[in-house]
C-alpha cells in the first residue's frame, strides 16, 4: 500500500483514504477495523494439541515407555497399566501448567499494550495501537514506536530510526510528505501522519521475518540440570555394578532386572523439574504484577534475586516527581517577565512534569503569554527546550533548560555570571533544581539571559526506609541523575545514601580506568546524559556485580539491556520498555524491593526441589544397592518405586506454591555446598531406610513383598517430611508451609498408608509396622533438622 501513496500529495492521500484533517469518527473507525483487522502482527500462535502430544516425549518419557514396553512384553500387567496411567498424569500436570503459563504470559503483555496518540471526531484520544485503522490521524513524539505506515502531515524536526527495518544506524530526517514506517522509533522531534498502513499491510508486516519470542533456557533450570547430571552419572555406575552383580553373583533374570535398574535410573531424574518451573515461574509473574511488576523476560526472576547493585533515576524513583516553582531569581527581569518567558518555553500537551509544574504555577497568577508558533520539546541531548512566540506584532524565541547549558549560550559578563552562578549553587544547596531562561529576536541574534527558576522534587516519605531496607537485602543503591552535583548531593543526604556523589562529566573523570573504579565506589552520579548510564553499567559489570538500572526514555535502551536487570519505570517510552526484562506499573523504590523479595522466593522454592531431589536419590539408590548386595533380594519392585516417583511428584509441583523466606543476601547457585548437604541429609535418610532391615526382618518377620511395600512407605513417608526439612533454613516449625503444600504432602503420605494398609496394588502390612514405620520418619525428621541447620549455617545456605 505504500507504493501508492509515495508520491501522493497529502490532500490527494486524505482523499484516497476517504479521512478528513479532523480524524475518523468512531463509527467509521469501527468499520475500517471489521475491514482491514487489527493494527498487530502476531507470531505463530502455539499449536496447543501438538503441545499435549510433547508431553510424551523426553529422555524421562522415553524411559517410562521402554518400561512399558518390557512390561507388556513380560505380561506384567499391572506395571503396564499403572506406569501409563502415571505417564498420561504428568503429561496433564505439564500441559495444563504450561497452558495457564502461555496465558498468564498472555495477559502481561496485555497490559503493556502500546498506546497510541489517536484523533477522532476532531479530538485527540489514547488508543491502544492495535486500534489504529488506516485513515486515522496519529501524533507522536521523542521516544515513540511509530504504530502504522503513515503519510507525514506534520513534521517538527523529526528524525526517525529505522534501523529495525532497513538496518542503518544513523536517524533518518523527515520532512513533511514524506512516509514514516510501523516499528521505527522517533530518535527527534515530533510528527503527525495519516495512516496508510496497518498490520501485515505495512512494511514491516510484509517484509520483517516473523520470529517467535524466543523462552531461553533459565540459568536456574540449567543449575539444578547441572546437578542432576552429576546424579546420573553415578547412578550409571552403581546400576552397572548393580547389574553386573546381579547377573554373576545372585543369578537374577535379566528380564527381572532390566526393568528394575531402568525404574532406579528415573529415580534419579527430576520427572517434575519442567511442571515445578513452569508453576514456580508462572505463580512468581502473577504476585509481581499483583506488586506493580511486569516481567517481559521470564529469566529476570532469577536475575533479580541475584542481583546485588542497583541504579536507580532520582526523579520519580527516589522522589516523588511532583515538581513546582521555589523560587524566582533575575538580574535585571520582574518575577512575572522570567515567569512570561518560562511558560512561553513550555506546552501542556506533551504532559512533561517540568512544563506542567511551571504552567500550572503561572496559569492562577493571569500571566499574560504570547503564542507559540513552533516548539522544540525537551532534548536529553541538548538539555532544553525552544520555542518561536508571537506576541502582538513581534517574533522571538525562547527556550529553558539547564542551568549551566543555558548559561554558557548567553553572552554574561563576568560580575553577572559570578553572582548567576552563585544563585544556582545556593539554590542546590537547599535541594533545588536550577532552570534557565533566555530569549532572542531571530536565530541570527545572540541569546538574552532572563533568568532562573529554583524547582524541586522532594524524596518520597519511604525513601530513606526502602533503600535501607535494599541495603539489608545486600544491594548497593546508587542514584542517577541529570541534575548537577549539589542537587544530588543534597538529595542523596536525605535519603542516606553513603559512598559520595561524582559528577560523571568531570575532566578529572574522563580517565577510563579512574572513572570505573570511582563508579564502583559512588553512591551516585550527577549530570548523567542517557548513554552514560551504559558506562556505569560496563563499569559494575566488569567489577563483577549482577545490577539493576532504571529508565524511561530512548537512550536509555542500551543500558537497560545491557544490565541483567533492566527496569522501564512507568512512564518509560515504548522503547524501554521493549529493551526492559521487568516494566514497573508504578513508581518508587518500594516496587523495586518487592520485586527483589519475590525474586528471591521464586528462586529459594527452585533450590529447595534441587536439595530435595540430591537427598532423596542418595536415600533410595544407596538404600537399594545396599539390600540388593548384602541380602541378595530387591527391596522394592519396579512398580512401587515408579508409584513412589508419582507421589512425590505431587508434593515437588506443590513446592513452587509454598510460603518461602526470601534470603536476606543475594542468590547465587553454589553447587559444591548443595551438593554436599543434601548427599549428608540422604545419607541419614538412607540410614532411616535401613532401619527397616532389623525392623522389619527382624521383629515383624515381613516376606519379600511385605517389606518392598514397608520399603515403599519409608521413601514416601520420609521424603515427604524431607521437604519440610529442607524448605525451612531454621528449624522447620519456624516457618509456615502453604496450605497447597501442606495438603499435597498429606495425600500424597495418604495414598502410601491407605496402599500399604489395604494391600491395594501391593502386599499388606499390620497397623503396627505402619506406625512403627511412620514413628521412625518422625524421629529422624528431628534429627535431620538439627543437622540440617549446621550444615545450612557452615556452607553460607541460610
Amino acid at each position: 500500500m505504500d507504493d501508492a501513496f509515495k508520491d501522493c500529495s497529502i490532500d490527494e492521500t486524505i482523499k484516497k483514504l476517504s479521512s478528513r484533517n479532523n480524524g475518523l469518527s468512531e463509527k467509521e473507525a469501527s468499520e475500517r477495523l471489521e475491514k482491514y483487522g487489527y493494527n498487530e502482527i502476531i507470531g505463530k500462535q502455539r499449536n496447543y494439541y501438538l503441545l499435549f502430544l510433547k508431553k510424551f516425549y523426553g529422555s524421562v518419557q522415553l524411559l517410562l515407555w521402554a518400561i512399558v514396553a518390557i512390561s507388556l512384553v513380560l505380561k506384567h500387567y499391572d506395571d503396564f497399566y499403572i506406569i501409563l496411567i502415571l505417564l498420561i498424569f504428568n503429561a496433564l500436570i505439564g500441559f495444563f501448567e504450561e497452558y495457564r503459563a502461555d496465558r498468564s504470559v498472555d495477559a502481561l503483555k496485555a497490559m503493556l499494550a502500546k498506546i497510541s496518540t489517536v484523533k477522532r471526531s476532531g479530538k485527540m484520544t489514547q488508543l491502544q495501537s492495535r486500534l489504529i485503522v488506516p485513515g486515522d490521524i496519529v501524533h507522536f513524539k521523542l521516544g515513540e514506536i511509530i504504530p502504522a505506515d503513515l503519510k507525514l502531515i506534520d513534521a517538527d524536526m523529526l528524525q526517525i530510526d529505522e534501523s529495525i527495518l532497513t538496518g542503518e544506524a544513523l536517524p533518518v530526517q523527515k520532512q513533511k510528505g514524506a512516509l514514516a514506517y510501523s516499528g521505527s522509533t522517533v530518535k527527534k522531534g515530533e510528527g503527525t501522519g495519516i495512516v496508510i498502513g496497518t498490520g501485515y499491510n505495512t512494511f514491516y508486516g510484509r517484509t520483517a521475518k516473523l520470529i517467535e519470542n524466543a523462552k531461553p533456557k533459565s540459568h536456574l533450570e540449567a543449575a539444578i540440570m547441572n546437578i542432576v547430571k552429576y546424579l546420573v552419572v553415578g547412578d550409571i555406575i552403581v546400576i552397572a555394578i548393580m547389574f553386573a552383580y546381579g547377573i554373576l553373583e545372585v543369578h537374577e533374570s535379566i528380564a527381572i532386572l532390566l526393568p528394575f535398574l531402568l525404574v532406579m535410573f528415573i529415580a534419579s531424574v527430576p520427572v517434575a523439574l519442567s511442571a515445578a518451573f513452569t508453576v514456580s515461574m508462572a505463580l512468581g509473574t502473577e504476585k509481581l504484577a499483583k506488586k506493580s511488576v511486569l516481567v517481559t523476560k521470564l529469566e529476570a526472576i532469577e536475575d533479580t534475586s541475584n542481583m546485588n547493585v542497583i541504579c536507580m533515576d532520582k526523579t520519580g524513583t527516589i522522589t516523588k516527581n511532583e515538581i513546582s516553582v521555589k523560587e524566582i531569581f533575575s538580574l535585571k527581569y520582574k518575577n512575572n517577565e522570567v515567569l512570561q518567558f518560562a511558560s512561553e518555553a513550555s506546552r501542556a500537551d506533551d504532559n512533561d512534569p517540568i512544563d506542567n509544574a511551571i504552567i500550572n504555577y503561572v496559569k492562577p497568577i493571569g500571566v499574560k503569554t504570547g503564542r507559540q508558533l513552533n516548539f522544540m520539546p525537551f532534548d536529553p541531548s541538548s538539555k532544553r527546550t525552544e520555542a518561536l512566540v508571537s506576541s502582538g506584532k513581534k517574533r522571538y524565541y525562547v527556550t529553558k533548560g539547564a542551568a549551566h547549558v543555558i548559561m554558557g549560550m548567553c553572552a554574561i559578563d563576568k560580575k553577572a555570571r559570578s553572582r548567576l552562578q552563585a544563585k544556582v549553587e545556593k539554590f542546590a544547596s537547599e535541594g533545588f533544581r536550577t532552570l534557565a531562561i533566555a530569549t532572542r529576536e531571530s536565530t541570527r541574534s545572540k541569546w538574552a539571559f532572563i533568568g532562573l527558576l529554583a524547582l524541586y522534587d522532594i524524596p518520597r516519605p519511604d525513601a530513606k526506609d526502602l533503600i535501607d531496607e535494599l541495603k539489608a537485602l545486600g544491594v548497593s543503591a546508587k542514584m542517577i541523575t541529570g541534575d548537577n552535583i549539589a542537587v544530588a548531593n543534597e538529595i542523596a543526604h536525605e535519603v542516606d545514601l553513603h559512598g559520595g556523589i561524582i559528577d560523571i562529566r568531570a575532566k578529572d573523570n574522563k580517565n577510563e580506568s579512574m572513572l570505573s573504579k570511582r563508579i564502583i565506589k559512588a553512591g551516585g552520579f550527577a549530570d548523567v546524559y542517557p548513554e552514560d548510564k551504559y558506562t556505569i553499567v560496563k563499569a559494575l559489570q566488569k567489577s563483577g556485580h549482577i545490577v539493576g538500572m532504571t529508565g524511561d526514555g530512548v537512550n536509555d535502551a542500551p543500558a537497560l539491556k545491557q544490565a541483567e536487570v533492566g527496569i522501564a519505570v512507568s512512564s518509560a517510552t515504548d522503547v524501554a520498555k521493549s529493551a526492559a526484562s521487568l516494566v514497573l506499573t508504578k513508581n518508587g523504590i518500594e516496587v523495586i524491593v518487592d520485586a527483589v523479595k519475590e525474586s528471591r522466593r521464586i528462586f529459594q522454592r527452585m533450590a529447595t526441589y534441587a536439595m530435595v531431589k540430591v537427598a532423596k536419590v542418595f536415600q533410595i539408590i544407596g538404600f537399594i544397592a545396599i539390600v540388593f548386595v548384602l541380602f541378595k533380594f530387591i527391596p522394592i519392585t519396579p512398580f512401587l518405586l515408579i508409584l513412589l516417583i508419582f507421589t512425590n511428584d505431587i508434593v515437588n509441583i506443590a513446592l513452587s506454591t509454598d510460603n518461602e523466606m526470601y534470603s536476606k543476601k543475594p542468590n547465587a547457585w553454589r553447587i559444591r555446598p548443595i551438593i554436599i548437604s543434601s548427599a549428608i541429609m540422604g545419607i541419614i535418610l538412607m540410614v532411616e531406610a535401613l532401619v527397616l532391615v532389623p525392623l522389619g526382618l527382624g521383629i515383624f518377620k515381613f516376606t519379600v513383598p511385605e517389606f518392598q511395600t514397608a520399603a515403599f512407605l519409608m521413601f514416601n513417608i520420609g521424603d515427604n517430611l524431607t521437604v519440610y526439612n529442607i524448605r525451612s533454613k531454621a528449624r522447620f516449625w519456624d516457618s509456615r508451609p502453604s496450605t497447597p503444600l501442606v495438603l499435597s504432602s498429606i495425600l500424597g503420605m495418604g495414598i502410601g498408608i491407605a496402599f500399604a494398609a489395604s494391600g491395594l496394588l501391593m502386599k499388606s502390612i499390620s497397623g503396627y509396622a505402619i506406625i512403627s514405620i511412620i514413628g521412625v520418619a518422625i524421629a529422624f525428621m528431628f534429627l535431620i533438622d538439627i543437622v540440617k541447620t549446621h550444615l545450612f549455617k557452615r556452607f553460607g545456605l541460610d
